[in-house]
C-alpha cells in the first residue's frame, strides 16, 4: 500500500465497515499503514492499521498528491 490508495478492510466486523473507505496517509511501514477516513467530517478521523486487515480499491499514482 502506498501514500494515496483508497483501502477499506477486508472482513466486515462492525456495521459500516463494508462501505468505510479510508485513504492511506503515509506509505505502508512495518505492516501497519495511516488512514484517514472518508466519512466527509470537517477533520476526518485518521488511525493506523495493519495492512494484513485492509485491501486496495483504487491506487493512486503518489505525484497527483500535492
Amino acid at each position: 500500500m502506498k501514500r494515496g490508495d483508497i483501502v477499506r478492510f477486508k472482513e466486515v466486523i462492525d456495521a459500516g465497515d463494508a462501505e468505510l473507505r479510508m485513504v492511506v496517509l503515509e506509505d505502508e511501514d512495518g505492516g501497519r499503514v495511516l488512514t484517514q477516513a472518508l466519512v466527509g467530517m470537517r477533520l476526518n478521523p485518521t488511525c493506523r492499521y495493519s495492512s494484513q486487515d485492509l485491501e486496495v480499491c483504487c491506487s493512486s499514482n503518489a505525484e497527483q498528491l500535492h
